[in-house]
């Protein structure tokens, strides 16, 4: 039994031209077949894998659902296949031509025994070329505060800024700077720090001193009240809870891997 593949590759730099299978087509006994990260055999594709293939690229993800929803198109579509036309080797060779992230490799071929059955042949196949998961990665505290920001709709705020680098004057010392990953720099103010709490000691401490000390700048110049110093967090480890008792004297900790981070959030910008 003769099968032939292609398989799909994810380039994060395509100059390098080094890429990440995700997608397997093959094409064996008559039919076509697609295997490909995070799709089921039933046809679901789950794109909370694609963590691990573009972790750079969260909010593109729906892209991957483009490119395997019209591979299995392309498996089912018999004219495409028929021996006489030329149409799958076109498509193919004109997304080579583009030098996209994604990109499609040259056909291969491979030899197996007559008595292997196609769905062995296939998982061996899947196996070796583009590997599996049992399951997708953890979505990362970044992707967290994201969905956050948006379901509690804080980003369509006035003033909403990443990246917001303040400076408090200090009565004859140099100026206090210190930089809010996320703020609302419109009235009613408000600054976040993020601190994961997992990790060495040493970083999470450091962590914790620049957000109290920023925080404690903030409210003494009056460019935040206490009720709007805001600390992301994630679910903190029993040995670190020393580390948010300190916090909360200053700050509001949100744990923003909770079911009820949107409504707080919602709350303490009201």
């Amino acid at each position: 039994m003769i099968v032939e593949y292609r398989l799909l590759q994810y380039r994060e730099h395509p100059e390098r031209q080094e890429g990440r299978n995700f997608a397997l087509l093959a094409r064996a006994a008559g039919q076509t077949h697609v295997r490909a990260i995070g799709m089921k055999r039933n046809g679901f594709i789950d794109l909370n894998y694609y963590r691990a293939i573009a972790p750079r690229q969260i909010q593109e993800h729906w892209v991957f659902g483009e490119w395997l929803q019209w591979l299995q198109d392309l498996a089912t579509w018999d004219g495409a296949w028929s021996s006489e036309s030329p149409l799958v080797d076109t498509l193919f060779a004109s997304l080579a031509a583009q030098e996209r992230q994604i990109v499609a490799t040259a056909p291969r071929t491979e030899e197996w025994p007559e008595f292997h059955d196609v769905k062995i042949m296939l998982d061996s196949l899947e196996d070796r070329l583009i590997g599996t998961m049992t399951k997708p990665p953890e979505k990362p505290f970044s992707e967290w505060i994201e969905d956050a920001l948006l379901t509690s709709e804080l980003v369509y705020r006035k003033g909403f800024s990443r990246e917001v680098e303040v400076s408090f004057d200090l009565p004859g010392a140099k100026p206090f700077i210190t930089t809010f990953p996320y703020a609302i720099t419109e009235e009613p103010r408000m600054g976040f720090k993020t601190i994961a709490f997992h990790g060495a000691k040493k970083d999470i401490q450091q962590k914790v001193n620049d957000a109290l000390l920023s925080f404690q700048r903030a409210v003494e110049s009056g460019f935040l009240v206490k009720e709007r110093c805001i600390v992301f967090t994630q679910t903190i480890p029993k040995v670190n809870k020393i580390y948010a008792e300190e916090l909360e004297e200053l700050a509001q900790l949100v744990n923003i891997t909770s079911s009820g981070a949107s409504q707080k959030l919602r709350e303490l910008a009201a």
